[in-house]
């Protein structure tokens, strides 16, 4: 039970600690290359949540709503980091 705790704690001080960078990393991007990747983002997260939200059961539905909503999170990421690369290189070259 201890120990389920702690798990649940940390896994929680992971997900806060993962979105306040990602908040805080987007604020420095033009507003409409931020929205865009929050809304991929977003939308990548609910769609891979949305089992553990509505559990029944769908058959293969389920696997491929959370491996969907895992590749448009990670485009979204994706975006995230390329934009920030792109931010440097200009920073260096100028």
């Amino acid at each position: 039970m201890i120990q389920t705790t702690i798990l649940f704690v940390i896994l929680a001080l992971t997900i806060i600690y993962t979105t306040y960078t990602t908040i805080k990393q987007l604020r420095t991007l033009e507003i409409s290359q931020s929205r865009r990747i929050l809304d991929l983002m977003v939308i990548g997260a609910i769609l891979y949540l949305l089992d553990f939200l509505m559990p029944f059961e769908r058959g293969g539905q389920t696997i491929i709503l959370r491996t969907a909503g895992m590749l448009i999170f990670l485009y979204g990421y994706g975006i995230l980091l390329l934009e920030k690369y792109r931010e440097g290189r200009r920073e260096v070259k100028s």
